[in-house]
């Protein structure tokens, strides 16, 4: 009996090595690309849950798989031409990053892919008046927001993060504006957000 409580409570042990996962939130500064406006003026939230495990059988490697689900709130703030005009734009995302990790698991920088949902668009004049017919010009799906975050471990439990995110497809039908992404048949709005904050990891 011994012998087998010793099996299974180093078995635990090398899954919790191989597996962690983590509760976090924080804050996204955001724009619209194309929208005319810019400046990561539009203050929202972000927050979810995530995990990680090693990628292949070695668990030496410092290679990491990264999924996550989370809330984002992103957008912009317009401000010109006597335009003033607030968009806010609310995904449910999945983060599917590879991370690699340093300073002995302190430090795991990331880079990957988080397509996303649109779960509510609202665009608000400077009257606080809602705008229905512009919501209507963002699309359902925000496809292949590039990714790229650092988090840093304070302690086995506490971490920081800082991300950056960038849209690769439009978010929106055309608009006057807008602008090229990559190629020139890619005109439209693209999100770009920076985000910072806090995880609980365990």
């Amino acid at each position: 009996m011994i012998a087998v409580l010793m099996m299974l409570g180093s078995t635990g042990a090398r899954a919790q090595q191989r597996f962690d996962a983590s509760i976090f939130g924080g804050a996204n500064f955001s724009q619209i690309d194309g929208d005319g406006a810019g400046s990561y003026s539009q203050l929202g939230l972000r927050g979810g849950v995530g995990t990680s495990f090693y990628f292949g059988w070695d668990e030496r490697t410092p290679w990491r798989m990264v999924v996550e689900l989370a809330f984002t709130q992103k957008g912009s703030n317009i401000n010109h031409n006597d335009l003033q005009r607030r968009i806010v734009l609310n995904y449910v995302e999945m983060p599917i990053m590879m991370s690699y990790t340093l300073m002995n698991n302190q430090l795991r920088l990331a880079a990957g892919i988080a397509p996303a949902v649109l779960a509510k668009a609202r665009v608000i004049d400077s009257g606080g008046e809602e705008r229905p017919d512009h919501e209507a010009i963002f699309h359902r799906f925000d496809w292949c927001p590039l990714t790229f975050s650092a988090r840093y471990l304070f302690t086995y439990n506490l971490a920081v993060e800082a991300r950056f995110q960038t849209s690769m497809v439009s978010v929106s039908e055309p608009t006057a504006q807008g602008v090229y992404r990559i190629f020139k048949d890619n005109k439209g709005c693209f999100n770009r957000s920076v985000s910072i904050g806090v995880a609980y990891c365990f």
